[in-house]
């Protein structure tokens, strides 16, 4: 009579052990899951602290054009012969960690004497190879 006695109790560490490995398993494949979860917000999250860090960087690169087309039409009201310069921007004056670079070209237009092409290229930042380029191209009557 000890035998089916045994029996059972061999069937009952079995049973036990087999629910042991499947919640083994079900807690496995949660955490591979939540771990899914986890790396994919990681993921959108630096993507979109990027985009942020680029679209800073474009609007002060559309912001340091518009100085400079306004810098020029100064120049251009003292001095009708100035044809351009390069306007580069120290960190200290910006943001502290980054400089910029703008560069002003002007050709007089055909057929108008008084009249000027400008065109504005403006580099954010100036000290990296991932910049934002701004490029902005007006009129001017003299």
């Amino acid at each position: 009579m000890q035998i089916p006695n045994q029996n059972r109790s061999r069937r009952a560490a079995c049973s036990t052990t087999k629910r042991s490995g499947l919640a083994l398993l079900v807690v496995l494949v949660a955490l591979g899951i939540v771990s899914s979860i986890a790396i994919t917000l990681l993921r959108l999250a630096v993507m979109h602290h990027r985009q942020a860090q680029h679209e800073t960087s474009l609007a002060q690169s559309r912001w340091l054009a518009e100085s400079a087309l306004d810098r020029t039409t100064v120049q251009l009201k003292a001095d009708a012969k100035f044809n351009g310069s390069t306007w580069s921007i120290p960190a200290k004056e910006l943001d502290g960690r980054h400089t910029a670079q703008v560069t002003i070209q002007i050709k007089p237009i055909e057929n108008s004497p008084q009249a000027r092409e400008v065109t504005v290229v403006a580099d954010y930042p100036s000290n990296t190879t991932q910049r934002t380029r701004t490029r902005v191209v007006r009129r001017f009557d003299l």
